[in-house]
């Protein structure tokens, strides 16, 4: 009866551990996964007509899930993640690297297309923000009574460090500001080739449309820098507005071991010169001994002579 009850509690504790054990493991993966939100973004947008529009929408921690974009009065969905369902070629998916943004970008917007849209999220509860897209006729007298000024015309800058040193990063910002709204792209060119984000080359470029200023901002950053990185850095808008930068990559440790070669090179020929007249004096020493010791020897004997 006593190892019975023995065999018993010890299934008991096994019971309890293995329900401890589960319930800590549900914990971790309940503290481990986080589940996606939406960021703060503008749920009322106006555009006029013409102009491409951009309904934003930013999620943290979407993990495997992808953003779906739809229209309220339509029952087929517009895009899921960056691919395009829609083939009129109207709509696209701003989404730059590493960037929670996944905005709905409208071209050649028109009173049609206004409406409530949905910015949803594929989880097994809906999880959505809706953002209202006015589309109004642009003001009559616009460009009637003048030409546009010569300031409103498209503007492109890039700017950036002139000299790194090899190792640190390069970063480069261009920033493309459009007449009517910004515009749809830019691209990146070194020494005539395209440049594209890459993780292994450690090449990051970013992108960010700002409606209130009309202006597309992409930055390229290169994490480490290489002497093959030295060059011509282009920026191109989609209106072909180009702007180039030239980045000079310097090996700091070939100079400062320059540096250290010039600045010390008196000190060396100092030393040198100490140490060559050190052997002269050991090579004196050595030619006078023979005489020093035959001076000693006479020395004694005249010592011991009977004066």
């Amino acid at each position: 009866m006593d190892g019975l009850q023995f065999i018993n509690g010890v299934l008991l504790v096994l019971l309890i551990s293995t329900l401890l054990a589960k319930a800590q493991f549900h914990n971790y993966q309940s503290a481990a996964v986080i589940p996606p939100s939406f960021n703060p973004t503008r749920r009322n947008v106006t555009y006029h007509v013409g102009e491409t529009a951009l309904l934003e929408c930013s999620v943290d921690n979407l993990g495997t899930k992808e953003v779906i974009w739809k229209n309220r009065n339509q029952k087929h969905v517009i895009t899921v993640g960056s691919f395009v369902f829609v083939g009129n070629g109207a709509y696209s998916v701003s989404h730059p690297s590493n960037s929670p943004h996944y905005d709905l970008v409208i071209k050649n917007v028109q009173r049609h297309h206004a409406g409530v849209y949905e910015c949803q999220v594929s989880t097994r509860e809906v999880m959505s923000i809706d953002i209202q897209l006015n589309v109004i006729d642009p003001p009559a007298n616009k460009h009637r009574y003048s030409s546009p000024p010569t300031a409103s015309k498209p503007a492109l800058t890039l700017s950036g460090a002139e000299f790194v040193d090899q190792g640190e990063a390069i970063r480069l910002s261009c920033n493309a500001t459009g007449v009517l709204h910004a515009p749809e792209d830019v691209d990146w060119f070194f020494q005539g080739l395209k440049i594209q984000s890459s993780v292994q080359d450690e090449i990051i470029i970013t992108k960010f449309h700002s409606p209130e200023t009309k202006t597309l901002i992409s930055t390229l950053e290169i994490e480490r820098s290489k002497m093959k990185h030295s060059g011509m850095y282009i920026c191109r808008s989609t209106d072909l507005t180009i702007k180039s930068h030239n980045v000079q990559v310097i090996n700091a440790s070939k100079n400062r071991e320059r540096a250290v070669n010039e600045n010390g090179g008196e000190t060396d020929d100092r030393s040198g010169r100490q140490a060559e007249q050190k052997n002269n004096n050991c090579s004196l020493l050595t030619i006078h001994f023979p005489t020093f010791v035959l001076l000693s020897t006479l020395s004694s004997i005249l010592v011991y002579l009977p004066r």
